[in-house]
């Protein structure tokens, strides 16, 4: 296990985890975690990471800026691509130019957004491909919405494991989580991925979302619902596992260095 710091154009250290195995091949995963999380996503970006490892594959989990141990910075979604694409660069940089983007929620967004030059696929856990309407009264309390409307910015508690005491975000950040511009989020990708949604997704009207944009996907693209399976618990099914796997395996082949 190594403990990087990787250094982004406009000069924000995000810290993350990058684990090249003994048996390593020539392909590496990226993980982007959702906003308000950080590097470990409730421990299952741990336990997939293990299990592209096992497959041949480096790995690098790390905090987006303003997240977990990674530097300060108001939460933006034109910051996260900034820090997604240095990361990705920092892998490529590292001998792995053919990578797997593993995206979750509000962090493939970012993914698709960032779509980084060396990703050949992804996979997107839950991911929010539509605008949403969100009550934001019901969500902050009316200090910090003053506050937004005052300043322009507020921090919320973090309750995750770590250092962190808050999130800061703006009325950008608002912005962010409500508006997707589908077209524009496809345009430039041009290889297939692999979305899975969970149970909950359902509910929320997650699918359909899916649904109505995958005909702006790549061909050979595909979506898998688990209607007994939950991204956010720490638990990670086997299948779940395994197809995210046999995905990376087909489209990203691992191949051991000569």
């Amino acid at each position: 296990m190594s403990d990087v710091q990787i250094v982004t154009p406009r000069g924000s250290t995000l810290c993350g985890t990058f684990i090249n195995p003994v048996d390593t091949k020539d392909a590496a995963v990226v993980f982007s975690h959702s906003v308000f999380e950080n590097r470990n996503s409730g421990e299952y970006f741990d336990r997939l990471a293990a299990a592209y490892r096992a497959a041949g594959y480096a790995t690098l989990i790390f905090d987006y800026s303003g997240h977990g141990a990674s530097d300060d910075d108001i939460i933006t979604r034109e910051l996260q691509v900034e820090d997604l694409r240095a990361a990705s660069g920092w892998v490529s940089d590292q001998g792995f130019s053919r990578q797997i983007i593993h995206g979750h929620a509000y962090g493939a967004l970012v993914a698709l957004s960032a779509h980084p030059v060396a990703a050949t696929t992804m996979v997107l856990f839950s991911p929010v491909l539509g605008p949403r309407t969100y009550q934001w009264e019901s969500i902050f309390s009316t200090v910090q919405l003053d506050e937004l409307d005052k300043h322009g910015v507020t921090t919320i508690p973090d309750d995750l494991p770590g250092n962190r005491q808050n999130f800061t975000i703006s009325k950008q950040t608002l912005v962010d989580l409500s508006m997707v511009d589908q077209d524009s989020l496809f345009r430039r990708i041009d290889y297939p991925i692999l979305i899975i949604h969970d149970g909950e997704d359902v509910e929320t009207g997650l699918t359909q979302i899916t649904h109505d944009v995958f005909p702006l996907m790549a061909d050979g693209s595909r979506v898998h619902i688990m209607q007994d399976t939950h991204f956010t618990q720490d638990s990670c099914p086997d299948t779940l596992v395994e197809r995210v796997i046999s995905w990376a395996q087909q489209h990203v082949p691992a191949r051991h260095h000569r």
